[in-house]
């Protein structure tokens, strides 16, 4: 069957890696833990998915989950009030989670999830997405931010080390020419710079 990227329904939010799974670093303004976690997790997809509609991306090998992305309006992640540079423009979404399993790292899997989200915010006439980039990502929930600026973000408010970056989907994409690419199958990405 080949690598796939599929909107995350209540049906596969067990798919999820588990480490997003596991973890409501955005969704809670709170720390939770293990099964907490993933009720709070699944809960939250539950509603987002009813009130927003989608707001996930999955990238699958067979039966594997290799990668997942997780993206909503600022309002819906209640951790962006701990970042005095976390105020996302009104014509954002905001993209919280952009994750690769290890050993499917650097191989241009966290650019496919980018523009798989890309492509559905264009199509839902959406101006930008934003993100928290960290310049001294060592791991964590912040993406690093060297990987936003591979994939076209740029920085609107900065900050020493958690940056707000955007990438402008009305400059970068061609909806038309994103839909056709977004029919061919993912059988070999093309490397990406980036952590993801």
């Amino acid at each position: 069957m080949g690598r796939r990227i599929l909107d995350v329904t209540l049906d596969d939010v067990v798919r999820i890696p588990p480490d997003c799974l596991q973890s409501c670093y955005w969704e809670l303004a709170q720390d939770v833990d293990g099964p907490d976690a993933r009720f709070h997790k699944e809960e939250w997809f539950s509603m987002t998915l009813l009130e927003w509609g989608r707001c996930g991306k999955l990238a699958v090998d067979g039966d594997r989950s290799e990668g997942f992305a997780q993206y909503a309006p600022p309002s819906l992640f209640p951790r962006l009030g701990s970042f005095p540079s976390a105020v996302v423009s009104p014509d954002a979404v905001y993209l919280s989670y952009c994750y690769v399993i290890a050993e499917r790292r650097r191989e241009g899997l966290g650019t496919h999830l980018v523009q798989a989200v890309a492509r559905d915010l264009v199509d839902r006439r959406y101006r930008a997405l934003e993100a928290l980039g960290d310049r001294d990502w060592v791991g964590g929930f912040i993406l690093p931010a060297p990987f936003l600026g591979a994939n076209g973000f740029g920085v609107v408010r900065d900050d020493p080390r958690f940056p707000l970056m955007r990438l402008d989907l009305r400059a970068t994409l061609d909806p038309r020419r994103e839909r056709a690419a977004a029919a061919i199958p993912l059988a070999a990405p093309a490397p990406a710079p980036g952590l993801a």
